[in-house]
């Protein structure tokens, strides 16, 4: 009888107790929800990308370590590149796949990679425009986003830039 009710009263605080299980290595394993699982980005095309900041105020998101660390993880080479002394340097170097730049340098960066081999493809980047801002910029290049936009967001726009790269 009394190893019947210990029985029982094991079985309650067992049924009503914490759900987190304690594992080896594994503190948050929750046994009534899943953990979060979060998928590794790996570009279908490895493309070599040149973030240009100009010193404007897109070029402090653009250069943020966790930008960098996105694309280098997803398996593109990253150079930041400070003028355009820097940038020739850097087109005549080796393959530019893309350049990363802040929207208001589009022109003039535009002519200067016109004049390369490689003919890399322009990500026009803009600091926190309108929605009619951005909407005309995309119409103008259709891998213009928002300087604030997610890591994620500026691997797809390579992505798109690297397919397109391919077709030509």
């Amino acid at each position: 009888m009394n190893l019947m009710l210990a029985v029982f009263a094991v079985s309650v605080c067992l049924f009503f107790g914490p759900t987190i299980a304690r594992g080896c290595g594994d503190k948050l394993v929750s046994l009534l929800s899943g953990v979060r699982q979060q998928r590794a980005y790996i570009a279908s095309q490895r493309a070599s990308v040149i973030v240009f900041p100009n010193h404007r105020a897109s070029g402090a998101e653009l250069i943020k370590r966790d930008l960098r660390a996105t694309l280098k993880e997803a398996g593109h080479s990253v150079q930041v590149v400070q003028d355009s002394t820097q940038l020739d340097q850097a087109l005549k170097a080796g393959r530019v796949d893309v350049v990363l730049v802040d929207f208001a340098d589009v022109g003039v960066i535009a002519r200067e990679l016109e004049l390369t081999a490689d003919k890399p493809i322009i990500v026009p980047v803009l600091y926190k425009p309108s929605n009619a801002d951005l909407a005309a910029a995309q119409t103008q290049n259709r891998f213009a986003l928002k300087a604030s936009a997610k890591e994620t967001q500026f691997l797809g726009r390579i992505e798109d830039a690297m397919k397109l790269r391919t077709k030509h």
